[in-house]
C-alpha cells in the first residue's frame, strides 16, 4: 500500500527534516497530534480501527516507531498469540509485541541513513495494511463471546464495515488517484 507520491523519494541530509516534511506533505492522510524534538505522535487511518496512534522517535542510530494494537484477548489466548507470531513471519518492517498485561502492540525500526520519503511511505503504509488484515481475525479469536453477545443485543458485528469505513475508503481512493494507480 502506498500513501501517494511525495516530492522526491531520496534521503534528505537530516532525518528529522525528512520526517517533518513527509508528515506535512501527507497531512490529508496522516494527522500529527504531537511534536517534540526528534519525536512525533501520528494518527494513521485504519479501515477497521478508524485510526492507529503511532509514536515515531529518532534515536542515535535508528528511527523507532511504536503503536498500540489491541488490549489483551479475553479468550483464545494461544490462538491470538499464534496469529501475531504468524503475522510477524510475513510482516516487513513491523513486528507485533506483547506487554506484561498481554496487550498487543507493534514496533518497527528504520536505520537513520535509510530514512527517506519512500521508507516513511512504506512504514506507514505497511502499518495500515498489517493492522487492517489482523484486526478481524484477532477479534474473532480473542473476543468471540463478547462479540456474540454484542450482536445478540443488536450491536454491530464484524460482518459489515464500521461506520467510518466510507470516509476511509474516500481518503484511500483520493490517494490512489494522486498515485496514478
Amino acid at each position: 500500500m502506498s500513501l501517494g507520491p511525495g516530492p522526491g523519494s531520496g534521503a534528505r541530509s537530516d532525518p528529522a527534516r525528512t520526517i517533518e516534511a513527509f508528515l506535512v506533505e501527507r497531512e490529508g492522510f496522516l494527522r500529527v497530534i504531537g511534536r517534540a524534538e526528534g519525536a512525533w505522535d501520528v494518527l494513521v487511518p485504519s479501515y477497521w480501527k478508524e485510526s492507529v496512534a503511532c509514536s515515531v522517535n529518532l534515536g542515535a542510530r535508528s528511527l523507532r516507531a511504536e503503536c498500540f494494537f489491541m488490549r489483551a484477548p479475553e479468550e483464545g489466548h494461544a490462538e491470538v498469540y499464534r496469529l501475531l507470531l504468524q503475522r510477524n513471519a510475513r510482516a516487513y518492517l513491523w513486528k507485533f509485541t506483547v506487554n506484561d498485561e498481554g496487550d498487543a502492540g507493534l514496533v518497527a525500526e528504520v536505520p537513520l541513513d535509510s530514512v527517506t520519503d519512500g521508507s516513511l511511505d512504506l512504514l506507514f503504509g505497511t502499518l495500515v495494511t498489517l493492522v487492517d488484515e489482523t484486526y478481524v481475525p484477532y477479534m474473532k479469536a480473542g473476543y468471540a463471546t463478547s462479540l456474540a453477545e454484542q450482536v445478540r443485543q443488536g450491536g454491530p458485528g464484524l460482518d459489515r464495515p464500521p461506520p467510518w469505513a466510507a470516509e476511509w475508503e474516500g481518503v484511500m481512493r483520493r490517494g490512489r488517484e494522486q498515485d496514478g494507480s
